[in-house]
């Protein structure tokens, strides 16, 4: 019409397209309207990124105590990477460690180092302070490179098994020499997710470590951090709004309580033993003490007698950093002075100990 109005079938037609404005609000945006994440999201990827971090600087501390030297392996970047691009990108010659997950998350793991960075590790773990690569990696260097990469790979299966509450097993390590990127033993998969470590070993070593894991396995773990990647998310995002939705005016509240303290060690206490059984402590005997002046001790001299505290025959003492774990009788075996242990302390009475 001319004068500006509209007729009744323009007003049915803008009717029947605010209809259809309508009954569509609530669908799915469509494939070309929604952008593509990959085969991991970035939320998936930087849960993966916390779950390893963490494992990383839990297990730390125990492999500084492999190597005698503070080690941090840090800032934990995760990628997906085509087989071909990760051949491409490690063209040099690399110790490739194997050693896979099994039980609640099964998977496959490969750790790659770089040749110095593998020999200075097993020249620490052999008693080397210097930390310089052998010319070549023997087997008992690679058996300590083994030893290493099973105490990482262990401690972090023991880290995301807490994490999620099912049980993960590892399998026996598996290493070998790379000469190139066509030699690495990838696991299987046309895409697979690499995570790449800052490596620092103190004063010896500023690089990168790398661990490249199946897709599959990268899924589950960040299925299990509750990532947007993992299977699940969705649903697990509305079981954690719907509490808040549903708030009431009234909360009951309930007290803590906790169970009563046993005597002894707690069972949890020996769970991970493992990782201190290379920690080196100082087994002290002591045969007995006395106190003096100092003008007595500045009197001392060749032929001085100083009485202790002992009678003799009695128990020596032994002592592990300075803490009394038993007591034994002085023998001889051929020509040094050895101990005959005849009583150990029990570990109430040393956690006592260890109190006072």
């Amino acid at each position: 019409m001319g004068d500006g109005s509209l007729s009744q079938d323009e007003i049915d037609a803008l009717l029947q397209g605010a209809d259809d404005m309508l009954s569509g609000s609530g669908a799915a945006p469509s494939a070309e309207a929604t952008p593509s994440s990959g085969p991991l999201s970035p939320v998936a990827r930087d849960s993966i990124a916390d779950l390893f971090s963490g494992a990383m600087a839990s297990v730390s501390p125990a492999l500084s105590g492999y190597l005698g030297k503070n080690i941090t392996i840090s800032n934990a970047m995760v990628e997906v990477k085509t087989a071909d691009a990760l051949r491409s990108e490690h063209n040099k010659q690399y110790v490739q460690i194997a050693m896979n997950f099994t039980g609640g998350v099964t998977g496959a793991n490969l750790i790659v180092f770089s040749m110095n960075d593998a020999g200075v590790i097993s020249s620490l773990m052999m008693g080397d302070d210097s930390g310089a690569p052998p010319s070549e990696l023997t087997d008992a260097h690679q058996s300590t490179l083994q030893e290493f990469v099973s105490q990482m790979l262990s401690s972090t299966a023991t880290h995301i098994s807490e994490h999620m509450g099912r049980s993960i097993n590892t399998t026996v390590p598996e290493l070998s020499v790379a000469g190139n990127g066509q030699e690495l033993s990838l696991p299987q998969g046309n895409e697979l997710v690499r995570v790449t470590y800052n490596l620092n070993i103190e004063g010896l070593v500023n690089s990168r470590l790398y661990h490249i894991m199946d897709l599959g396995l990268a899924r589950e773990l960040a299925g299990s951090s509750g990532g947007a990647g993992g299977a699940g998310g969705g649903e697990q995002m509305q079981q954690m709004q719907e509490p808040s939705q549903q708030r009431g005016p009234q909360v009951g509240i309930s007290p803590v309580k906790f169970p009563p303290l046993g005597e002894g060690m707690p069972a949890a206490a020996s769970g991970n033993i493992n990782l201190l059984l290379d920690v080196p402590m100082t087994l002290t005997v002591e045969l007995g003490r006395t106190r003096q002046l100092v003008k007595d001790i500045l009197g001392l001299g060749e032929g001085s007698i100083i009485e202790l505290d002992k009678l003799a025959g009695e128990p020596v003492d032994l002592l592990v950093n300075g803490k009394l774990i038993a007591k034994g009788e002085v023998v001889v075996i051929d020509e040094n002075f050895g101990v005959r242990v005849t009583d150990i302390v029990s570990p109430a009475e040393r956690l006592n100990k260890i109190q006072v």
